[in-house]
């Protein structure tokens, strides 16, 4: 019945973005990119080194494509294999297909008994590795039918989701597919160890390191240097307009004793209008830097960036915690950066972590933020300590790929 559930819900989700995909981009390019793809997968595998074993990593999207890059890279420096990358989103296809340490990077094909069968038959891994979350039952079990070793990695489980309920014994089936499942923290642990799956493994949170390696790079950006011009600047990092609503008042105040850049999370040209006809003047879009005068708002309309530009700011915000789910905030505090959020760090434990050792603040409305940004900005001492704080929280959380990269090397020398 539980098999029976799941494959009608797969259906219905596919019929469900077939419909969207004819008035929304993201499911059109979802559909698109799975057209013909065992036309294409068997193309790209023919020009694949024969030689080689092929590992297979799957991620959802550009968040677990995070996390699993830093091993990635290592398997790559240190293995003689073919990697393959599959993505179920297209916002991380989309802005990763192209990326280099990947020998062939595809979508992944609707989990279905044959779709699963044929996938893995053209991509012949001899190890699985699925990141984070993203639990397809038909290609699990088609790995499991031929012994392909599977891994789950950076993990994390939560009391409320359906593996942990008594009566949902077959989704919870799912999990005892994976030979091993790798999680970042305890309650984890402890949530698998409840339904005696008693193969898991506390190895941490990949993203730390990935985020530690970015700091350390010394990227430089002349035109946004020429747009800063020596003065501290504050970041708005992936935010969304309940975010933009508290912030905006007080940029518009301050504008002329610091600057800003705020990177919105849509980059429409529809919401880049309204957001800079927001900011009463003195905003210039990323796309038209060249022509920059005396602005003091840059609104970055632009992908593939932010991350290397917290190397300039003195704080910086991060947005999705009023509604839509907290974005990444590693990547600000691994460059020393106080950083700011809304009130809902639900499901991101990094965030009440992060608040907890005195480097992030979350504030509720428009005054909360005033309130902090002033004392940020006005107290040396009490922005310099949260700085020190942030920055060692990020530091002293590396170490997970180090012990991820080992126990996949166990599998592979298995091989």
């Amino acid at each position: 019945m539980g098999r029976l559930l799941y494959d009608i819900g797969i259906f219905a989700y596919s019929f469900g973005i077939r419909t969207a995909a004819l008035f929304n981009e993201k499911a059109r390019l979802w559909i698109d990119g799975r057209r013909k793809w065992r036309k294409r997968v068997a193309s790209a595998i023919q020009k694949l080194d024969k030689g080689r074993n092929s590992v297979w990593f799957h991620v959802s999207s550009l968040g677990e494509f995070e996390q699993g890059r830093p091993l990635m890279e290592e398997l790559k420096r240190d293995k003689d294999i073919n990697l393959i990358l599959s993505f179920y989103s297209p916002s991380g296809f989309e802005i990763m297909k192209n990326w280099s340490g990947a020998d062939l990077i595809i979508y992944l094909p609707l989990d279905t008994v044959k779709n699963a069968a044929d996938f893995i038959k053209l991509i012949d891994p001899c190890l699985a590795i699925f990141v984070k979350y993203d639990f397809w039952y038909h290609y699990l079990k088609e790995l499991k039918k031929k012994e392909i070793p599977s891994l789950l990695i950076s993990a994390r489980f939560y009391p409320d989701q359906l593996f942990f309920k008594k009566w949902a014994w077959w989704y919870r089936s799912v999990l005892f597919l994976f030979d091993k499942i790798l999680v970042q923290d305890q309650l984890s642990m402890d949530l698998l160890a409840s339904v005696s799956y008693d193969n898991a493994i506390l190895t941490g949170d990949t993203r730390y390191d990935r985020v530690w390696e970015l700091s350390q790079h010394s990227d430089h950006f002349p035109e946004i240097e020429k747009f800063i011009k020596g003065r501290k600047l504050f970041i708005a990092g992936s935010s969304w307009p309940l975010d933009e609503k508290i912030m905006l008042p007080y940029i518009n105040e301050k504008r002329e004793e610091m600057c800003f850049i705020i990177a919105p999370h849509d980059i429409s040209n529809m919401h880049v209008s309204s957001l800079k006809s927001k900011l009463e003047g003195k905003a210039i879009l990323y796309s038209e830097l060249s022509n920059s005068a005396n602005e003091e708002v840059l609104i970055l309309n632009s992908i593939g960036m932010l991350s290397r530009l917290y190397k300039y700011a003195y704080i910086a915000y991060i947005g999705g915690a009023f509604k839509e789910g907290l974005h990444n905030i590693l990547e600000p505090a691994a460059y020393a950066l106080p950083v700011i959020t809304g009130p809902d760090h639900e499901g991101f434990l990094e965030g009440s972590l992060m608040e907890a050792a005195g480097a992030l603040f979350r504030v509720r409305n428009e005054e909360e933020f005033a309130e902090i940004m002033d004392r940020l900005m006005g107290d040396e001492e009490f922005r310099n300590e949260a700085s020190v704080k942030a920055r060692n929280f990020i530091k002293n959380n590396t170490g997970a790929s180090e012990k991820t990269l080992a126990h996949i090397e166990k599998y592979l020398t298995k091989i």
